[in-house]
């Protein structure tokens, strides 16, 4: 798998690897999936984990919250997906959305509504000392009794749902 990591090309900043990144990766969807050979689609998969790495790194000067990266550890220690993605304004104030969620298996589906937990929530250092980032709002939630885009718990309650519900092994899995 590690021949299919793109190098950066030489003194390419990190925005332009991205925006060629993203380039491929558009163009890669567009081949239809019947169409895709097996090297497309592990392609498509290479590009996609170099761009979430890239959108996971905290522009300089500044690190992913305690909060956020605590809710991070949490939700992976429970079998949970979670990742953080930064970005600038166009003022280029800083701001990271983290996102923690699963899927329900199929025998979980049977009692639910919904098919999976999704909690997104932001930091924003719009009115912070230099490096700072604060909660911006209070994030949208999707669960499995509520399958439409809510208001989301305290980050507290969102761990509280987490160790509630830790995904099954994949061991469990039918």
């Amino acid at each position: 798998m590690s021949e299919l990591l793109t190098p950066p090309a030489p003194h390419e900043s990190l925005d332009e690897r991205y925006d060629r990144l993203y380039a491929e990766y558009r163009r890669l969807l567009h081949v239809p999936w019947h169409d895709r050979t097996e090297a497309d689609r592990e392609r498509l998969l290479a590009v996609r984990r170099q761009l979430q790495a890239i959108r996971a790194t905290p522009p300089d000067g500044y690190t992913l919250p305690a909060a956020a990266a605590g809710l991070i550890a949490h939700a992976h220690t429970h079998g949970w997906l979670a990742d953080a993605s930064w970005r600038d304004s166009s003022s280029g104030e800083p701001s990271v959305t983290v996102q923690v969620g699963r899927r329900l298996t199929p025998a979980e589906q049977e009692h639910y509504l919904g098919l999976h937990w999704l909690y997104r929530l932001a930091w924003h250092s719009r009115g912070c000392t230099p490096g700072g980032l604060r909660l911006f709002g209070q994030g949208t939630a999707q669960t499995p009794d509520h399958p439409a885009a809510h208001s989301a718990p305290s980050v507290r309650q969102i761990r509280e749902v987490i160790a509630a519900h830790p995904a099954p092994s994949e061991a469990g899995h039918d």
